[in-house]
């Protein structure tokens, strides 16, 4: 079989089960995002990932019947099989360069390369982000091309005309930029393997003029977020790099601190105990024993056939993996893990595991020829079982295909909302899955959703007006600037009362007062953020026209000076204009117990991630106004039944929570 055919079959393998095991619908953090991203063509917060939103623009409108988020979770898994498939290429190849192996040597050498591709096909961070669309595993996809052009060019070093395969490997930078930025961390990496192999090359103006030529071609690349910003109606467009300063600012990383995020010190935590240790456990749980063995082998082995690339292979990786410790500077005790930053250096190791599995084979198959064939036997059992392994490990934790927890959240809480309300969240997992649904499923498209956090943003009540022109907002921009300018306020704001209860979401004889009093002052800081700011703009203007409804996973501060009239109507509080308003316990009951999808939680074959356990426990912090209500009623059967209904959908013990039953779930007793 051609090694073209065979990086195709191995590649299969990967996406069958790749495909098998998809989310069939969005997740939390970055699979929200860009799948909104690439379903609306929009701009996704920076640092962004342009090509990934230009590639699954397409991808989402096939008509193939499926949701675009699963067909777009189906592409990250054929991603994810082509950077095996490079993975795959990479290996043959350097044995060939090592004459160890290549076409001559029969069918042992690319058997051993497949097992190798697949080893870290399956392993935990490649498979993990190989069933869900965020930019991690086309970053992958890079780094297999960039390995893939260093050793092309390692080949063609003496000849005159190289410095076409510098010129592509400038370009694959350059168009990593427009990806997620992290294959940059490979620069120091591929400039010491030019010296190493030809030191001449950097005193030479074709190659440099080459490879900055390559660069700029796939950097420009990033200039189309201008006019696709300019364009796009996505619910994204807050990110708005529209003119030529914003757009600096969106590719410096203004907002999340600029200059890159580059800083070399102080350090944010220890260097050595929390942030290598951190890459440490990421590349322990990928490469468990057998294949770090492997890959060990395989730089053993390539040392002792060719020392110069050996030399440059471990000088490329250990780079990589300093830039990579260096550059993201992870903080003690962060809330997530860094591992899709990590794939890069996955791909190169893996690159190593290949070679050694291949090499194993080899010598298997050599074996066979000399000796008795059970060594040989013990020899190719063992490279088997690495993948097979590897596989039988992680399918269960990697299994996405039954979790609908972030879709299920998503709609529960849109789908109770009011007509037309404004819907206030708090972070990445209440606010883009909400987005998706609504932007490219069609989803109570009358909601309109404000992440408090993006309403910090100096631009964005300009932003609103220009996607909504009749959202209620009347401040000038000199009005919320003198705001912003108040230090230390405490001001009383008296908001009339207009509309009938039942505008209001209230009992059709509740008696309505004239007007409500709040005391608006700062929250954390002595000025107010520009966030409450809008706020109190929206609540002034908005006149009780349309609801406002705040989201509980913000917790009660989330409505500021507003928490006094916030009543729980279940995923969210609707601001009436009563003080410390009673729930409305026909719609409470309704919106948690009648309306909702719990898909998954209390399925004990379908594995419950930490962020779908945190959000689980929404469900039961919502449930408990409910039930208190009910006990206070002395409707005590009523309250036992519906805290059963809650905890057969939702098992406290499959949300780590075993200890919080009683205080989350069970104020009434039990029977």
């Amino acid at each position: 079989m051609k090694p073209r055919h065979s990086a195709l079959l191995v590649g299969a393998i990967a996406a069958a089960v790749f495909w098998r095991t998809a989310y069939p619908t969005i997740t939390w953090w970055d699979s929200s995002q860009y799948s909104l991203a690439a379903g609306t063509l929009g701009i996704a917060g920076p640092p962004g990932s342009l090509l990934l939103t230009l590639l699954g623009w397409p991808v989402a409108r096939l008509p193939f019947g499926a949701s675009a988020a699963h067909l777009l979770n189906l592409f990250a898994g054929v991603l994810a099989a082509l950077a095996t498939g490079l993975v795959y290429v990479v290996a043959p190849r350097m044995l060939a360069l090592t004459r160890t192996g290549g076409a001559d040597r029969g069918a042992a050498p690319a058997l051993g390369a497949a097992l190798g591709a697949l080893t870290f096909a399956f392993s935990d961070t490649l498979w993990d982000y190989a069933t869900q669309f965020t930019p991690y595993v086309l970053t992958a996809v890079f780094t297999g091309l960039i390995l893939w052009t260093m050793l092309s060019w390692w080949e063609e070093a003496d000849r005159p005309d190289a410095w076409r395969r510098l010129a592509l490997l400038g370009l694959l930078f350059g168009l990593d930029f427009s990806v997620h930025r992290t294959n940059a961390l490979l620069l120091p990496g591929a400039l010491a393997w030019i010296l190493v192999r030809h030191p001449r090359t950097v005193r030479t103006w074709p190659a440099w003029l080459a490879g900055a030529g390559g660069l700029v071609a796939g950097l420009a690349v990033q200039l189309l977020i201008i006019p696709i910003a300019a364009f796009t109606r996505s619910p994204l467009g807050f990110n708005d790099p529209s003119s030529w300063s914003r757009f600096w600012g969106y590719v410096s990383l203004e907002r999340l601190g600029g200059g890159f995020l580059f800083q070399l010190l102080p350090r944010k935590a220890a260097f050595w105990s929390v942030q290598v240790a951190d890459l440490v456990h990421v590349l322990g749980a990928n490469f468990r024993v057998l294949p770090a063995l492997a890959a060990l082998g395989g730089l053993a082995l390539l040392w002792r056939n060719h020392r110069r690339l050996a030399v440059a292979f471990a000088l490329t990786l250990l780079l990589q993996i300093a830039t990579t410790v260096l550059y993201f500077d992870i903080p003690a005790q962060f809330f997530r893990s860094f591992d899709r930053h990590y794939l890069p250096v996955c791909v190169t190791i893996a690159v190593l595991v290949t070679y050694g599995l291949a090499a194993a084979m080899q010598l298997a198959a050599d074996i066979v020829m000399t000796r008795p064939r059970v060594l040989a036997g013990v020899v190719a059992a063992l490279a088997v079982f690495v993948p097979a392994a590897q596989l039988m490990s992680n399918w269960s934790a990697r299994d996405a295909s039954g979790r609908y927890f972030a879709r299920d959240y998503a709609a529960n809480a849109l789908e109770a909302l009011p007509p037309n309300a404004i819907y206030f969240t708090a972070g990445d997992n209440d606010t883009f899955p909400e987005m998706y649904l609504q932007a490219v499923e069609g989803v109570r498209r009358d909601v309109t959703i404000i992440n408090l956090s993006v309403a910090n943003l100096p631009e964005f009540a300009e932003y609103m007006r220009r996607r909504e022109p009749s959202f209620p907002l009347a401040m000038t921009r000199e009005e919320r600037d003198a705001w912003y300018a108040r230090v230390r306020i405490d001001t009383t704001v008296t908001i009339p009362v207009t509309g009938t209860a039942q505008q209001l979401g209230l009992a059709l004889r509740t008696t309505l007062p004239r007007s409500i009093t709040v005391q608006v002052k700062p929250q954390l800081v002595s000025r107010m953020l520009p966030a409450e700011i809008t706020l109190l703009d929206i609540v002034r203007a908005n006149a009780w026209k349309r609801p406002l409804c705040f989201a509980i996973t913000g917790s009660p501060g989330l409505m500021a000076w507003l928490k006094p009239y916030g009543r729980p109507d279940g995923l969210f509080w609707r601001i009436v204009p009563l003080v410390d308003p009673p729930p409305d316990v026909p719609l409470l009951r309704a919106n948690l117990l009648a309306r909702n999808q719990y898909r998954g939680y209390a399925d004990s074959g379908v594995r419950v991630d930490g962020v779908s356990a945190t959000m689980g426990v929404q469900y039961h912090v919502a449930l408990r106004p409910l039930l208190l209500a009910e006990q206070a009623h002395g409707d005590i059967a009523r309250c036992r039944e519906d805290a059963r209904t809650l905890l057969a959908a939702v098992p406290l013990e499959r949300l780590a929570l075993p200890d919080a039953g009683e205080g989350i779930a069970s104020p009434c007793g039990h029977d």
